[in-house]
């Protein structure tokens, strides 16, 4: 068995071993053009001066490619994330993750840790179990069904996370009745769950500055600053009280979004958050339900979506119809450091 670093001019070369081994991984196939921008070309980072690595290498066996790995990592960063490992036995499984990990250090050699989870900046799409062929954008973890979480477990990788997966079609949701008492009794008090309206809405700054999500903050304040921005449905203190501290307008206490319907038709939202001080309402509950009523009002078929299995956020899915499909683990890795592994080399 061969090992070599993927260059420039392999992307051709990738998505057929990748489309090759993607079906038994769970992973939706790609093309010469997705394969190069997924693993070769660089990709710029939201912090100024910061730029990110991405490193692939083959296995070739007789003159035939017999596996494939991929990870990235920031330059200087301590902490590196492995997207995909793909091989027919745990033999080349080995022996790849080595030639990737020593391919990822020397490129970096401050990487102490490597991981496999959900905000790799480099998402691979994937398939979720059932007949609908529903799929999502980013696999958050590593499927406890696969071999694949075996065998890291024996190299000495451990779980730090585990996930379930959610799924369900929107053609038949409606806002479940059990809601209704809820969301009246907020109006009454002066909150409602509503779409945003840049006109009469305050800004979402405040709102992020509670959550304390930098995603979050990108996301919502680009959206917000766009000529044409996403629908997004937000929880709003409408109290004159409250608008009066605010420059007049209604105070954005939670959202859910952006919305949009992608290609493959799912609904996508960037994510749900309330406020601290807006707790324990019930609007968490109201928002989700009001975002899956939006998504599929602007033509979604279905939506999927991940939660920590240990968390109580599965409960408002499940209660809005939604299935868990497939259980992950977010995984990790102590690297030894680079000194100690070229002394034990020298002896």
């Amino acid at each position: 068995m061969k090992y070599q670093p993927a260059g420039a001019s392999d992307a051709h070369r990738i998505a057929d071993i990748y489309n090759r081994m993607a079906a038994a991984a769970f992973l939706l196939p790609i093309g010469d053009k997705e394969a190069g921008a997924l693993f070769l070309e660089g990709y710029p980072l939201p912090v100024p001066g910061i730029s990110a690595q991405k490193t692939a290498v083959f296995a070739e066996k007789d003159g035939i490619d017999a596996g494939f790995a991929a990870g990235n990592a920031s330059v200087g960063a301590q902490t590196g994330y492995v997207t995909v490992l793909l091989a027919p036995d745990d033999e080349t499984r080995h022996a790849l993750l080595d030639e990737l990990i020593a391919a990822m250090r020397e490129k970096n050699p401050a990487l102490r840790r490597l991981r496999w989870v959900f905000y790799n900046p480099c998402l691979l799409r994937w398939r979720l179990p059932g007949p609908e062929g529903f799929s999502h954008p980013g696999l958050p973890g590593v499927p406890e069904d696969s071999t694949l979480y075996g065998f890291l477990l024996t190299e000495g990788w451990r779980v730090f996370a585990r996930m379930n997966v959610y799924a369900r079609a929107l053609a038949d949701y409606r806002i479940p009745d059990t809601l209704r008492e809820k969301i009246a009794e907020n109006a009454a008090s002066g909150l409602s769950v509503r779409l945003w309206d840049p006109s009469s809405d305050g800004s979402f700054r405040p709102l992020t500055d509670a959550l304390g999500s930098e995603d979050w903050r990108r996301t919502l304040l680009a959206n917000e600053a766009s000529e044409d921005p996403l629908p997004v449905m937000i929880a709003a203190d409408e109290r004159e009280e409250v608008r009066m501290k605010n420059n007049g307008r209604d105070f954005v206490c939670g959202f859910a979004g952006p919305m949009r319907r992608t290609d493959d038709g799912r609904g996508y939202f960037a994510g749900i958050g309330i406020h601290p001080d807006y707790r324990r309402r019930g609007l968490g509950s109201t928002l989700f339900a009001m975002l899956c009523d939006g998504l599929r009002t602007l033509g979604a078929d279905y939506m999927t979506l991940f939660t920590g299995a240990d968390g109580t956020a599965h409960r408002i899915y499940e209660a809005a119809g939604f299935e868990a499909r497939r259980a992950v683990a977010a995984m990790e890795c102590d690297l030894v450091p680079t000194d100690v592994s070229e002394d034990m080399k020298s002896r």
